[in-house]
């Protein structure tokens, strides 16, 4: 594989999670309201874990799935650009080492 289409593949994926955090983003408030628990400084009373330990671990798995979202979309995006700006200066070396030959 190419450093071009794996610059592609990977921005096209970082992108697609980066898209679903920000789906999570707008519905986590419904997803709070309505299968956990209504806030976040409830998850840590052992009083909710005790009467709703499904709610609690809605609003967990929640929580995780949207950090891990964001942080992969951001790594991804970054080494995509990492791997397209090494392909362009990789490709200018070459043209310019070409143009030096030349000479």
């Amino acid at each position: 594989m190419s450093g071009t289409a794996l610059a592609r593949s990977t921005m096209r994926f970082g992108t697609g999670l980066g898209i679903a955090a920000v789906i999570l983003i707008v519905l986590g408030p419904f997803i709070n309201r309505n299968f956990g628990v209504g806030d976040a400084m409830g998850l840590l009373t052992p009083l909710v874990w005790e009467a709703a330990p499904a709610a609690v671990l809605i609003s967990l798995a929640y929580l995780i799935l949207l950090v891990l979202c964001l942080l992969l979309s951001a790594a991804l995006l970054t080494t995509s650009l990492v791997i397209r700006h090494a392909a362009a200066s990789e490709k200018a070396t070459r043209t310019n080492e070409s143009a030096s030959v030349t000479d």
